[in-house]
């Protein structure tokens, strides 16, 4: 009887024990997935500098992962800044296919000389950021409201707690989108002072033509994850100078290419149907009536005359629907403007300085 008897006190205790362990497990998960948090991480640094940007290349003094709500890792650089005390951060956003070491080269460099510290995050989907699909050749996205809660998490994680004020967003295209986004959800109580967009993606060539093929092509994920028409994975040969769509620079034209040889993890090649799905549902939202209406911060667009991605058309309407925004034009630029020729680079920095003169005063 002895024996049974502690048998049943034993067996009691143990399942109270696990009782008691499932409930921290619990408390565990659930408060991981309600809280993004950020650390510094193995891995977070590009695996090697490719020759051709060594000597203009400037590492960020810190790299990390932020870990989504969802469990997904981001990645993050942090770059200090150089003067005392600092005039305020770059909230650095980049378009979509491009990653955060591509910016280091060219024009990290120029933000810290002018007394920022940057911060920039590579979107989900690129970068060494967590890809979507198996295939990380596949450009590819669920929402861009997914992006959204993604920049929302940095600036809490990241930003927000440490960042020399004022916070000053510097985009390209599809980071343009998302920051808009951002700026009008969020209104006046925006942590963003003011916002610069390089090509903002606001419209797409083409964008008709678009919108009625992915209108045929139903939304479940055996379409949504395969590459848009046109579309595939990246490819060194045969890339040419020559016809590209996106600077006069061939150097810089060659940033993206030497990068991907140096640390393949960051390659990556077109969208995919899904992308481009819910490319067009972002861009009809943030066009909706009242939204850049509620934008509350000032903003400077810069739109390039010869842009053959994004529809510079749209860049004039949204802003004049966004209280105090400035549009510049550049006629002679392609799409990615900060990565033009360097007169054109020269002319964008000049328009640009007075902006940041006003929104973050030398001090």
């Amino acid at each position: 009887m002895g024996w049974r008897r502690i048998a049943r006190v034993a067996a009691r205790i143990a399942i109270s024990l696990v009782a008691v362990l499932a409930a921290v497990l619990m408390a565990t998960l659930i408060e991981f997935e309600g809280t993004p948090v950020a650390s510094t991480a193995e891995g977070a640094a590009p695996a090697a500098v490719p020759a051709v940007v060594r000597d203009t290349y400037v590492a960020a003094d810190r790299y990390g992962f932020l870990t989504a709500a969802d469990g997904a890792k981001l990645r993050f650089g942090v770059w200090t800044a150089k003067a005392t005390p600092a005039r305020g951060s770059i909230l650095l956003l980049t378009g979509r296919g491009e990653f955060i070491d591509k910016y280091a080269v060219d024009i990290v460099p120029t933000l810290l000389a002018r007394g920022f510290a940057v911060y920039a995050m590579d979107w989900r989907g690129q970068g060494l950021s967590a890809r979507l699909v198996e295939d990380r050749q596949k450009g590819h996205i669920d929402s861009f409201d997914t992006y959204l809660s993604d920049l929302k998490a940095f600036i809490a994680t990241v930003v927000e707690p440490e960042a020399p004020r004022p916070v000053v967003g510097l985009t390209h295209s599809m980071g343009g989108n998302v920051l808009l986004r951002y700026l009008a959800e969020t209104g006046p109580e925006s942590k963003v002072a003011a916002a610069v967009f390089g090509a903002p993606m606001t419209g797409l060539r083409r964008e008709a033509i678009i919108s009625t093929m992915l209108m045929l092509l139903p939304s479940v994920p055996q379409v949504d994850e395969r590459f848009f028409y046109g579309s595939a994975p990246f490819q060194l040969i045969g890339r040419e100078f020559i016809g590209n769509k996106v600077t006069h620079d061939e150097r810089r034209f060659r940033f993206t290419e030497a990068w991907f040889a140096a640390d393949p993890r960051l390659s990556l090649g077109g969208p995919t149907v899904g992308w481009l799905r819910q490319a067009t549902r972002s861009i009809r939202a943030l066009d909706a009536p009242g939204v850049p209406e509620r934008i509350a911060v000032p903003t400077l667009v810069f739109s390039a005359g010869q842009d053959l991605l994004v529809d510079s058309k749209t860049h004039a309407a949204i802003c004049e629907r966004i209280p105090g925004c400035a549009l510049i034009p550049y006629p002679d630029a392609r799409h990615e403007i900060m990565m033009e020729t360097d007169a054109i680079r020269a002319r964008l920095f000049r328009d640009l300085d007075p902006f940041l003169d006003r929104v973050a005063p030398k001090r």
